[in-house]
Formats: structure tokens, C-alpha cells, sequence
């Protein structure tokens, strides 16, 4: 070998050492890091710098604030008072003259006489916050209480932050509530079928007091703070609706006595037994409440007070609507003598499987004993007369509690309370916390959809796995007891509980298995979730209250199997002569009452509603208080399924219209189906009114588009959906980035969210398409309606576009975004209004982790932003057929007015709760509904750009179209310009073919 030879190899082998040596190097430089880091937020430390790379800000703004759910609640808060020995000050109440505020942001307050009260603070949102100082001359724990009057607002309670010295003293004290008086607008009527007709529920405002605390029955005591001595400053910041503020109060805190102390100072008092008393309040008998959805309901149990004998008799308060922590109800009532009452409850709590339900008591505004701060009413299939009682474990029975009343009026006040549900609460939200953050964590390691024959060694690559997994499962094992000692049965939750508690521990012994379960961790987060908001509902059902002498014997209010015999045969008699087509009075043709002979002047228009029967139920009411005395004209409402008024299917209302018997007017019309039967001249041209223009001021523009056909329109449209991004909070902040406001900003975020194991969220239907379509300049039509407008340049760039979020982005083809929203999987997305209701009230562990944003759009070259995006409207109707179309006319101006849909969604939500409401396209009315303010501004924002797709004579070859040349392109791996051509082609054939058909020359 030569001697150049042997110097190359000799130089290859120093190379090739100089390598390895560079590469061990690399290898523990890597493991050093990966040791050092480990300990530290995982997404939030691995991609800072990638995050600056990818041109995606760190954020700076509030509208990533998460710091609000971590501040330590009020439990924690009191349990470090407990631990440092501080007691409560034994001082006198410290009075704060409302008007007496040392400092206010914004407005300045108005200082006036109201309702009797001098010197009361007006405070409205013009007013940011207002503050007090206060000189504490001793060190303890504190009450503050406040006089308040609501003023009039949304119906929403009074919201208020406190601040004490600058600073939340605990979680809860970021939002407190002050609940308005609420009561029945009189007694219940009667209508033409013989049924009651449900009173309105109408504020009462008056001068109320109240020591401040949670406001949702977290807590059975107020509030206590702890004051040093000296001065302190009080502030109280304006979160929602305007009030009068009377004054504040520092007061000490005290725990009720217990009964057995009590009892000692009774005939001290020169308190006895009362006798021959027994009075009795029908509960639904107008009580004063804190919430206007709990109300009278009706029951149809032999014995319940009135019986219903065959029809709707409203002899019942509370139900499942008096469910939620916070929601109180006020009787008054007046015994003849002074005396020891024994106070009985008839009642239902049927709910909770087999858990109880809990009140707290109070007499004439105050809890009278311990036993009564979180009283139990346990579950039973069967009404029963609860007396309030005490377990006497030296006698081995139960012994009532007596309360001592004097002669005259008092009031009896019952709040629904979580009780001892709360820490177990607590601790399920935090174990769902968890679970969410463990599985994000793993799939940062698997993905998505790991590959069940790969190990990952989970057990190495995510810190603590294994410890966090042990952590839930024995802290499930804890809430499983809890539960079980709160009932005298195993609740199906505890097994729930168990199963859960029984995977998790399979994990912890097999770690390899966990990319197997994946699905498992994700279902066990939803059903936590499920059991949460299960926890949360405490119902009760009350028939009747009694105060009663404390020998007086209860009756057996259970019903009899003969009882309910005899009750259903009456029932079956009733519907014999009862008309069940309508809701409410029900009118013949010509105004005479189908149930009487009496004869009434005026028409009578039929309506068709495709809601619930609550829905159509307010509707009848609204209308029979306003709108028929104003007019004269009255209405019948049926209530169909929402199907039944959708086109391009044989339904009821295309049958009905076939043989002539076509509604005067249907609501919750589907968007496309006016057009269609003005196609076939079976609906009213709208604009043919003279008042027309003037009415459609009421709704954007872009909302009227789907209802235009041929130089006509042919519907008012009634509700409007919204597609708005919704995110977390939590996990943009951990991952550095920010909400974004272009589709490009989205684009840059996508490797962020991708590289750890997350998605974005954006819905594949046809609706997908709009937003890039109308963003982009394009038009779906040309040419009056007479070709699809898809051929366009815009539009290709459009399909692109659209094509490419799944194609080169990887966005999901199918999803479920709600639960993947919960886990953590997609912590960005767009969303409907169906989904962001749903986020509102079916996911309580998410609570001030997500926010609502307007969704991405595209930036114009003047530097604006186009969100231009449409949605599902439904519409409200006249038909041809109809003989009142000018009354109907009248029926429609009254129902999209801005005062009918402002009162229609109040009373909805009044009804229901939040989960049903009203999403009104009345641009004003939608305004005044009880949003959430930064919510609010969101809609709205997105509502400027609100464009729907037009409707035109074989439209609905678009929508089949688009999603055709989707198919081919994301799931075929079609050309997207060959696709769409084709698409285009089929649709044009198809619009020649009705035009054809239908000899339509375009005005």
C-alpha cells in the first residue's frame, strides 16, 4: 500500500473519530437538556423560541387572563384564617355611608332619594368601580353587607367584584351576585280548554340586604374577611347591571346556635308548645323569588293541592327547575298565638339517583339552628311531608324542630344549597383538570391516533405519569366514599366512579397499555364532566308548607294505587272534550272559541311553530296580552317538530299546502323552504307590503338574502346562527401564541398546535365554504341566478383555499369539536351557536378557560380585516292560501318587532335557563338578551360581516355540489381545479333544467 493511501485512510479514521466524538457530545447535550427542562410546562418551554420562528406573538393581552381560576377559593382561604387562630372581631358594625365613597373610576356617581332611602348611590356601567374606606379599630374576621336596590337592566342578577386593599381576598369574591325579587304577575288564568295559563314573571324591586357570599349555594355562611387593624380600602367593581347602592356594613360574623342550645333558652323566653294551630301555605302561592325560572309547575298526582282532575292544574312549586345552588323562595305566612311551631314541607325529590338535596332554612331571614344551615331531603319516589327534624340519638328517634314565633306575620325562606357536594366537587374538577393536562401530555408523545403495536414508554417520556394517574384514581376512590355516605343506596355515579378509578389503575400497572386506552382517558374526562354538572343540581318539589302545633299528625300524602286508578280514568274522560291541535284558547274560523258557543268578532289566524311546546306557549301568551287587544286579531298555535317545516323533503307543511289547508303563518321555517314555495307561488311577496322597507331595517341586510327570489321577498328572517372562534385560554397561554385574526396568523399557529399532538378546529360542510368564497370576492351566482358564479377566479382560490385546510394543513375531517374542545385535543375552533351554548352550560370544569373571538378572516389591501361569514337562519312566513295575509302582515310586524323579541327571549330564559337563549335576528333585540359583555362584543364584531348564500330556482344542486368536489378532492385526492370545473358543470345543468321547467326569466 502506498504511502498516500495509508495517509487517507489514517485521515478518514481521525475524521471519522472527530465525528463520533461530535455526535456523544450532541447525545448528552440533548439528554442534559431534556434533565434539566424536565420539570418544567412542557409545550410552554419546548417551543418559545419555535413560536417566534413561526411569526405567532406571545401574548400580552387580558383576553388570555386565565390568573382569575387560580387564585385559592374561599375554602382555602377560611382554612388559612382556621390555621392562623383568627377569630371573628367581637367589635359593633362598622356603617359606611353609600355616598361616602373616598374615590370611583369613570362617571362619577349620582348621589339621590330612592324609595324612601337618602343618600343612595345610582350605579350603573358608566361607573367602573367605586371604593370605601374604612377604619377597623380591630383585628378579625369580618361580614360586609350591603343594601341594594336593582334597577332596571336585562333581568340578570347585579354582578360585583370586591377588592380589599387592592386585592380579590379569594376566587369567589371576583364575582358576587345580587339577586333581584321576582314574583307571578297575579294568579294563574284560565283558557278556553279549561288549563291554567301560567302568570308572567315580573320584578319587584325593593331594598334588600345582604351579607355578601357566593351566590350559587357553595357556601351555606357569608362570607368572612380578615381585617387587620386600621384603615382599609373597599372596592367594589361594576361586572354587570346597574343597582342603588343604600350603604355597607362590617358586621362580625356568627354561627347559628345548635337546636340543642336553643332549646334551653325556650322557656326562659316564656316560649311553649302552641296548640290547635296547623296552618297551611300552598307553596306555589306567589312567593317571592330570587331567580325568575323557578315558578309554579304542574303535577298530576291525586293528592297534590289543587288536583288536576283531567287538565293542567299549576299545584306545584319548584320542580327541576329549583336546581341550581343560589335560587331561593320566599312564603309569608301568620299564626294566631305565640308558641313552638313544628314546621312540615309536603315534598318530591325524585331526583339525583338516589343523592339528596339540600336547603337552607331560614325564619323570618335568619337560620335559627346549625341544622338547618344545609337541611337534607332525601330521595324518594314519593310525595311525602317532611318534618323539619333533628336526630335525637339519645332517644334513638328523630325529634322536630321547634321554632319560637309570635303572634302575627313571618316568612320562611328556603335556598338550594350544593352543600357537601362542594369539596367533592372541588376535587372531581380538579381531578378533570388533570386528566385534561395528562392527556395532552400524552399525546404530545403519541398523537392523536397512536399506533397500538408501537411503545412509546410512556412511563419514561412523560415525567410523572404514572404518579399523576395514582393521584386520580385514589383521589376517585375518596369522592366514591364521600357519595356513598351522603345516601342510603349506591348511586349509579359512585359506580361510574369506580369504573373510572378501575382503568386508571390498570394503567398504573401496565403503562405500556395507556397508548391502547387513549380513548378510555377522553370518554373518562367527558363522564367526569357529565357527573360534575350532575352534582351541581339539587331539585326539589314542594307541594304545600306547614306550621303546625308540635302535636299535630301529619297525613300520609302517598297516593294510593286506587287513587291513581280513578285519576287516569278521569284523565281518559277529559280528552274527550279537550282540543288538543292548539295551545292555549283555541278559536274556531270565524272567532268563536272551538270550546264554546260564544260568539267572538274578529279573525283568526292559524300559526305553525316548529319549537317546543314552552316556545310556542310564551308565543300564545305575548300574543293574547298585546298583540290580539291592540289589533283584535287572534291566533292558534300549533306546534310541529322542527323537520316538519324544512324543504326538500314530503313533511306536514308540503301535505297541508297539497290539499289547501296551508297555516295563515309558520315560524322556524327552514331558510330555503320560502323560496321554494315562492317558486310555486305558494308563499306572500313580503316586499309587496308598503311598510316593507321600513320593517327590514330590523335585520342585516346580509340575513335577508336566502329570502329573495325574482325581485321579491319572501320571509322575515326570525333566528340567525353565528360562526365565532372559540379557544382556550389556558393552553394558548402555556403554548405562547395568540388569538389569531387572519387566516394567516391560523396558518402560522398550525405547526405549534401539530407539533403538540393538537388540532384546529373548522366544520366540512358546505357552510366551510362561504367564508373563503365571500372573503375572497366571490359570488356563489351571475347573471341574475341564472349560472353559478363558482367559475369565477375568486372562487377557485377560494375551493383552494378551503381544500387545503385538510389537504396540506391537516385539519380533522371529522370531529367531535365539543368534547375535543373539553380535552384539550382542538383548543381552537370555529363554532356555532348550537356549540357555544353547549360550551356555556355542559362544561363546568372549563369555566373562565375560554373565551369567544370573531373568527379568522382576510386581510384587505387597505389593512382592514374581511370576516365575512354566514350561518343557519330560520324565517317566519305567510302563505298564499291564507284569507288574513294583511293580518298576518300585522301578526309578523308584531313578532320581529324589537320590543316581542327582546320579551320573547327574556321570558325564554326566564323559563328555561341559558341553554335555550334566543339567538333573534333582530339586530336590537339581540343587544338587550343577558350576553356576556366580552361575548357580546364578539358577536357583534362578527355580525358586521353576516353575508348569507342566495337561494335560486335548483339551489340546492350548490350546497350537494360543493360538498361533491370536496369529496373528490380531500378524500379522493382529486385535482381541485378539475373537481370544482365538474361541480360547476353538474350545477349549471341542473339550474338550466328548473328554468326550464319553470319558465324562469330573471327580472
Amino acid at each position: 500500500m502506498t504511502k498516500e493511501v495509508k495517509g487517507l485512510n489514517r485521515h478518514g479514521k481521525l475524521v471519522l473519530k472527530g465525528k463520533r466524538t461530535m455526535l456523544c457530545a450532541l447525545v448528552c447535550l440533548v439528554i442534559a437538556s431534556a434533565v434539566s427542562d424536565g420539570t418544567r410546562t412542557f409545550a410552554g418551554e419546548r417551543l418559545r423560541d419555535r413560536n417566534l420562528n413561526q411569526g405567532v406573538p406571545l401574548t400580552e393581552g387580558d383576553s388570555l387572563g386565565v390568573d382569575a381560576i387560580l387564585a385559592p377559593t374561599y375554602a382555602k382561604t377560611l382554612a388559612g384564617y382556621i390555621e392562623q387562630g383568627v377569630q371573628p372581631a367581637g367589635q359593633p358594625d362598622i356603617a359606611l355611608r353609600a355616598d361616602g365613597y373616598t374615590a370611583f373610576g369613570g362617571a362619577k356617581p349620582e348621589a339621590k332619594e330612592l324609595e324612601g332611602r337618602a343618600g343612595a348611590l345610582v350605579w350603573d356601567k358608566a361607573t367602573e368601580w367605586i371604593e370605601w374606606t374604612a377604619d377597623v379599630p380591630q383585628d378579625g374576621l369580618y361580614s360586609l353587607n350591603v343594601a341594594y336596590y336593582p334597577l332596571a337592566g336585562k333581568r340578570l342578577p347585579v354582578q360585583r367584584d370586591l377588592l380589599i386593599d387592592g386585592q380579590h381576598p379569594f376566587r369567589e369574591a371576583e364575582r358576587l351576585y345580587f339577586y333581584r325579587n321576582w314574583v307571578d304577575q297575579g294568579e294563574p288564568g284560565r283558557n278556553n280548554q279549561g288549563d291554567d295559563v301560567r302568570p308572567k314573571q315580573v320584578e319587584q324591586p325593593q331594598w334588600m340586604e345582604q351579607t355578601l357570599d357566593d351566590g350559587n349555594g357553595q357556601y351555606p355562611e357569608p362570607f368572612r374577611f380578615h381585617l387587620t387593624k386600621g384603615k382599609h380600602v373597599i372596592r367594589l367593581g361594576f361586572l354587570a347591571e346597574a343597582v342603588a347602592i343604600g350603604g355597607l356594613t362590617l358586621t362580625t360574623p356568627a354561627d347559628p346556635q345548635t337546636y340543642a342550645d336553643a332549646k334551653q333558652g325556650f322557656e326562659a323566653a316564656g316560649y311553649a308548645p302552641a296548640a290547635d294551630v296547623n296552618v297551611k301555605v300552598q307553596a306555589e302561592d306567589n312567593p317571592d323569588k330570587s331567580d325568575p325560572t323557578i315558578r309554579r309547575e304542574a303535577n298530576g298526582d291525586p293528592k297534590a293541592e289543587p288536583a288536576s282532575d283531567g287538565r293542567i292544574r299549576l299545584n306545584a312549586f319548584g320542580d327541576w327547575r329549583w336546581r341550581k345552588g343560589g335560587q331561593k323562595a320566599t312564603w309569608t305566612f301568620t299564626v294566631p298565638k305565640d308558641g313552638l311551631y313544628k314546621i312540615g314541607l309536603k315534598a318530591g325529590q325524585w331526583w339525583g339517583d338516589g343523592l339528596p338535596s339540600y336547603r337552607q332554612i331560614q325564619i323570618d331571614g335568619k337560620v335559627p339552628y346549625k341544622e338547618l344551615e344545609l337541611y337534607p331531603f332525601p330521595y324518594s319516589r314519593s310525595w311525602r311531608i317532611e318534618t323539619l327534624h333533628t336526630a335525637d340519638k339519645a332517644a334513638g328517634k328523630d325529634e322536630p324542630l321547634l321554632v319560637p314565633l309570635t303572634a302575627g306575620e313571618h316568612t320562611i325562606t328556603m335556598v338550594a344549597e350544593i352543600g357537601p357536594y362542594r369539596s367533592i366537587i372541588e376535587a372531581l374538577t380538579a381531578d378533570t383538570q388533570r386528566l385534561s393536562d395528562l392527556y395532552r401530555r400524552i399525546i404530545m408523545v403519541t398523537g392523536p391516533t397512536p399506533d397500538p403495536n408501537f411503545e412509546y414508554e410512556l412511563g419514561k417520556k412523560v415525567p410523572e405519569l404514572i404518579t399523576d394517574l395514582k393521584t386520580i384514581a385514589d383521589d376517585l376512590l375518596v369522592q366514591m366514599n364521600a357519595l356513598k355516605a351522603l345516601s342510603d343506596s349506591v348511586p349509579s355515579t359512585v359506580s361510574s366512579l369506580r369504573m373510572m378509578n378501575h382503568t386508571f389503575e390498570r394503567m398504573v400497572a401496565n403503562p405500556d397499555s395507556i397508548p391502547r386506552q387513549l380513548s378510555e382517558l377522553s370518554n373518562s374526562q367527558t363522564s367526569l364532566s357529565t357527573l360534575l354538572t350532575g352534582l351541581q343540581n339539587v331539585p326539589l318539589v314542594l307541594d304545600y308548607l306547614l306550621i303546625s302545633a308540635p302535636d299535630t299528625k301529619y297525613p300520609n300524602v302517598k297516593s294510593s294505587f286506587w287513587q291513581k286508578a280513578v285519576s287516569t280514568v278521569k284523565n281518559f274522560a277529559a280528552s274527550f272534550t279537550k282540543d288538543y291541535t292548539g295551545v292555549g284558547s283555541v278559536y274556531g274560523e270565524d272567532g268563536k272559541e272551538a270550546s264554546s258557543s260564544a260568539d267572538d268578532e274578529g279573525p283568526v289566524l292559524q300559526v305553525w311553530v316548529a319549537r317546543g311546546k314552552e316556545w310556542a306557549e310564551i308565543m300564545k301568551e305575548m300574543a293574547e296580552e298585546d298583540f290580539t287587544p291592540k289589533t283584535g286579531i287572534r291566533i292558534n298555535v300549533n306546534t310541529l317538530p322542527a323537520g316538519q317545516l324544512n324543504s326538500g323533503s314530503v313533511n306536514t307543511l308540503l301535505l297541508a299546502a297539497s290539499s289547501g289547508r296551508a297555516p295563515d303563518v309558520a315560524t322556524g321555517v327552514d331558510a330555503h323552504l320560502p323560496v321554494e314555495f315562492a317558486i310555486r307561488d305558494a308563499t306572500v311577496d313580503l316586499s309587496k307590503f308598503p311598510d316593507y322597507a321600513e320593517i327590514s331595517k330590523r335585520f342585516l341586510p346580509g340575513a335577508l338574502i336566502p329570502f329573495q327570489y325574482n325581485g321579491g321577498s319572501y320571509a322575515l328572517p326570525e333566528t340567525q346562527d353565528f360562526n365565532v372562534l372559540v379557544y382556550r385560554k389556558d393552553i394558548l397561554k402555556e403554548l405562547g401564541v395568540s388569538i389569531p385574526q387572519t387566516w394567516n396568523d391560523a396558518y402560522a399557529m398550525l405547526p405549534v398546535l401539530q407539533q403538540n399532538g393538537m388540532q384546529m378546529y373548522y366544520p366540512i360542510t358546505s357552510l366551510g365554504f362561504m367564508p373563503f368564497l365571500y372573503q375572497n370576492g366571490g359570488e356563489y351566482y351571475r347573471d341574475g341566478g341564472m349560472k353559478s358564479g363558482l367559475d369565477s377566479p375568486e372562487a377557485f382560490q377560494a375551493f383552494t383555499e378551503w381544500t387545503e385546510l385538510y389537504t396540506n394543513y391537516k385539519f380533522p375531517v371529522n370531529a367531535n369539536f365539543f368534547n375535543r374542545f373539553r380535552t384539550g385535543e382542538m383548543p381552537i375552533g370555529i363554532a356555532d351557536y348550537q356549540t357555544y351554548v353547549l360550551m356555556s352550560t355542559a362544561a363546568p370544569e372549563l369555566v373562565g378557560r375560554w373565551g369567544v373571538a370573531p373568527s379568522p378572516g382576510h386581510e384587505k389591501p387597505d389593512g382592514t380585516i374581511d370576516r365575512t361569514s354566514g350561518g343557519l337562519a330560520q324565517s317566519v312566513a305567510i302563505f298564499k292560501q291564507s284569507k288574513h295575509q294583511k293580518e298576518a302582515w300585522e301578526f309578523l310586524k308584531w313578532w320581529t318587532s324589537t320590543e316581542s323579541q327582546e320579551q320573547f327571549g327574556q321570558e325564554l330564559e326566564a323559563l328555561l335557563g341559558v341553554e335555550a337563549r334566543w339567538n333573534t335576528a333582530n339586530v336590537e333585540a339581540f343587544k338587550q338578551l343577558p350576553w356576556p359583555e366580552d361575548d357580546l362584543k364578539a358577536l357583534t364584531d362578527q355580525w358586521k360581516y353576516y353575508k348569507e348564500q342566495p337561494y335560486v330556482l335548483g339551489g340546492y344542486f350548490t350546497a350537494r355540489n360543493i360538498d361533491n368536489a370536496w369529496n373528490r378532492v380531500v378524500l379522493g385526492g382529486a385535482n381541485a381545479r378539475e373537481s370544482l370545473e365538474q361541480g360547476i358543470k353538474d350545477i349549471n345543468k341542473e339550474l338550466a333544467a328548473k328554468q326550464k321547467e319553470f319558465g324562469f326569466t330573471p327580472d
